[in-house]
């Protein structure tokens, strides 16, 4: 069911939002993520982090990655050639499955003081290789109310249909969603379907916008605003 509704006063919003819903991206906020630093080392410092992301946001092979239309090794085997990289697709996959770090510090207890006033889940750009890790190593399916993976539902981020599937999942208007990730992209692709994007770099960034938002109490526990 969904969380209790709770009205906050947005920064950058001219009155009071209800917030029904909360959506996190996970490499980068809520888990820690490796992959710029592992392609730098692997390119012999030749690929910077602004590279990193084009890459991913660019790439055919990467988008088919992630909407689950090709295997891992196949999308390693692309990824070498397209960087450019003096290594094995072996070497370059064995590196990928090493980028997720794994949850920052009180993420996930984060998460679960969330979910008894809000519905609350993950979207994430991924694979098959870590969604196995998410279910059977981080069981996230028992953090999260939802767990949205791209290359399970067919979609990726930006992509408008993302979100909006999300939206319908969830039984909740796009306005009632309070969207963050650390790619401004994807933020940009959810306020494009109405959803309240917020930008956020890690996860004390995260913690810090959840209470300049009032979200967050400056507690792990927010309190409960009952409906009206």
């Amino acid at each position: 069911m969904p969380g209790a509704h709770r009205t906050i006063v947005v920064r950058s919003a001219r009155s009071p939002m209800t917030v029904r819903g909360l959506v996190f991206d996970l490499a980068g906020v809520l888990l820690d993520f490796g992959g710029v630093e592992s392609v730098y080392k692997m390119s012999d410092r030749r690929i910077g982090e602004k590279e990193f992301f084009r890459f991913w946001s660019e790439a055919t092979c990467a988008r088919d990655l992630h909407r689950g239309r090709c295997t891992p090794e196949a999308f390693a085997r692309h990824a070498v050639r397209e960087l450019g990289l003096p290594v094995t697709s072996e070497r370059f996959l064995a590196e990928y499955q090493t980028w997720l770090r794994g949850p920052y510090p009180g993420a996930l207890e984060l998460v679960e003081a969330l979910k008894p006033h809000y519905r609350v889940a993950c979207l994430s750009n991924t694979d098959a290789l870590n969604v196995q890790r998410y279910d059977e190593e981080l069981h996230l399916q028992d953090w999260f109310d939802d767990c949205f993976y791209s290359n399970e539902i067919g979609l990726r981020k930006p992509d408008p249909e993302a979100y909006l599937h999300v939206s319908r999942a969830l039984d909740i208007p796009p306005n009632e969603i309070a969207f963050f990730d650390d790619s401004l992209e994807c933020v940009n692709g959810a306020i494009a379907v109405g959803m309240h994007g917020e930008h956020v770099t890690g996860f004390s960034d995260l913690r810090m916008r959840l209470n300049e938002m009032g979200i967050l109490d400056g507690t792990e526990r927010p309190p409960l605003i009952p409906n009206p």
